[in-house]
């Protein structure tokens, strides 16, 4: 296992200035489509009175993440992979709880969208960490 595990780290490339892979633009548009959803549910007035500071506190961390995540901040991404990651485990159990055919819909969308953008971090990750190579003589 050690040595399939240093091969896959000496695969690894450090990301080029500037790219922006699949799964980093990915994330960046699920984060500010969230936060600008979030703010438009609390300026049409739907959401309940008594927790707006929370959603405004929600959109504002969510546009944080996205900005971060477009500057390829590896913290951003760490945390907004952990977003998604418990998004992901909440909607895995609430399907199977689900009573009605609207609550299982909406638990696997979520798992549908969270999921592969879970997946495609992954390797972001490990490329912003990867350390940069002198090139081979």
């Amino acid at each position: 296992m050690p040595d399939r595990d240093a091969e896959a780290r000496e695969k690894l490339r450090p990301l080029e200035p500037g790219e922006r892979p699949l799964g980093l633009r990915l994330a960046v548009g699920l984060a500010a489509l969230l936060a600008l959803a979030n703010v438009v549910v609390l300026a049409g007035g739907w959401g309940a009175s008594a927790r707006r500071q929370e959603g405004v506190l929600f959109a504002l961390v969510l546009g944080i993440l996205a900005i971060g995540m477009w500057q390829r901040r590896y913290l951003a991404v760490l945390a907004f992979e952990l977003l998604l990651g418990l998004s992901t485990v909440y909607a895995a159990l609430s399907l199977a709880f689900a009573s009605n055919l609207a609550a299982a819909l909406l638990s696997l969308a979520v798992i549908a969208v969270c999921a592969p953008v879970f997946w495609l971090l992954v390797r972001v990750m490990g490329r912003l960490q990867a350390p940069a190579r002198e090139p081979a003589p």
